[in-house]
C-alpha cells in the first residue's frame, strides 16, 4: 500500500535489511536507556492508549505491549507499512495505521493519547518543520498527557579510538557526517527549549552516551545505515566509481582495529496541560 505519504524523501530502503537495523536498534537502545517508557511517565493504568508515530517496524509497540496489561491500546502510524509486521505476528492490542506524521490526523485519533512517542525523526526534519511536527504531535495528546520523544545529538557524534596510532580518516568523515546532517539538524540540539515553547509542562532532557562494550554493536548499526544511504554521502557520491561501499569497508576496517563514531542521544519528556 502506498499513499500521498510515500512522496514525502525517506533516505532509507524499507526491505528486509533496513527492518533488521531498526529492530536491531530498538533493543540497543532499550539496553541503555533501561526503558521504553520513561520512568517519569506512570504506565499502570490499565485502559492506557498509547501512540508511536512513525512506527517503521512497529517493534517499538509490539514489545511495550508484550508489557503491559491486554487492556492497553497501542496505535503505530508510519507512512508505510512496508515494514510492518504480519497481522498474525501483531499483539492484539497492537493496532498499526498508515499515516503521514506531518499531515492532520482524523478526528478519530485526536487528543486520545496518554502516551505519545517518536523516535528518531532527525533524518527527514528540517529546522523549519520541527515545531508543525511537534504540533501535529501534541494533536494526538490528552490534557495531562505525556509526549516522549528521543533523537540522537549529532553535534555531539565524536570518533573513539582504543589505542593509540588507529586509522581513523573514514571515522572522521563519517563524525563529521552527523556534524553537517542535511537536512539542517540545529532544532534537535534544542528539544527541550522547543517542548517549552510549545506550551509542555513538566519537561525534561536525559541524554544517554554509548557504554564502550556496546560502541562495537552501534558501529555496525551505523554502517548499515551508511550502507543505505551511501549515494547522500557527499564526499563519497561518485556515481558508478564504487567508493561509495569502499567507504563502508573502510569503517568496517577501522571498527575492527577498535575505532567507533559515538553518536550520544537523549530523551526529551513533557506533558500537555490541562484544558
Amino acid at each position: 500500500m502506498s499513499t500521498k505519504a510515500e512522496q514525502r524523501e525517506y533516505i532509507f530502503k524499507r526491505d528486509y535489511k533496513p527492518s533488521m537495523r531498526l529492530n536491531y536498534n530498538h533493543f540497543l537502545i532499550k539496553e541503555v536507556c533501561g526503558y521504553l517508557v520513561h520512568p517519569s511517565i506512570p504506565t499502570n493504568q490499565t485502559n492506557l492508549r498509547i501512540a508511536d508515530v512513525a512506527t517503521g517496524t512497529g517493534i517499538w509497540a509490539c514489545d511495550l505491549a508484550s508489557k503491559l496489561p491486554e487492556t492497553v491500546r497501542i496505535d503505530g502510524f508510519d507512512i508505510s507499512d512496508a515494514q510492518y509486521p504480519a497481522l498474525g505476528f501483531q499483539p492484539k492490542n497492537v493496532h498499526l495505521y498508515v499515516h503521514d506524521g506531518f499531515e492532520d490526523y482524523p478526528a478519530e485519533f485526536l487528543e486520545q493519547y496518554d502516551i505519545v512517542n517518536a523516535l528518531f525523526w532527525l533524518c527527514i526534519v528540517n529546522s523549519p518543520d520541527a515545531k508543525p511536527l511537534l504540533q501535529e504531535l501534541l494533536s494526538l495528546v490528552k490534557p495531562r498527557g505525556y509526549l516522549q520523544r528521543l533523537e540522537p545529538l549529532p553535534l555531539s557524534a565524536n570518533v573513539v579510538v582504543t589505542h593509540e596510532g588507529a586509522e581513523t580518516t573514514a571515522s572522521e568523515r563519517l563524525a563529521n557526517t552527523f556534524h553537517k546532517p542535511k537536512p539542517d539538524s540545529h532544532w534537535v540540539e534544542g528539544l527541550k527549549s522547543l517542548f517549552e515553547r510549545g506550551g509542555l509542562t513538566e519537561v525534561s532532557r536525559t541524554d544517554y552516551a554509548w557504554p564502550i562494550h556496546l560502541h562495537p554493536l552501534w558501529s555496525q548499526g551505523s554502517m548499515t545505515a551508511t550502507a543505505d544511504f551511501i549515494a547522500k554521502i557527499d564526499s563519497y557520491n561518485t556515481k558508478g566509481s564504487g567508493i561509495g561501499m569502499e567507504f563502508v569497508e573502510d569503517l568496517e576496517r577501522e571498527s575492527a582495529n577498535g575505532v567507533a563514531v559515538d553518536t550520544p542521544f537523549q530523551c526529551v519528556v513533557g506533558r500537555k496541560a490541562p484544558e
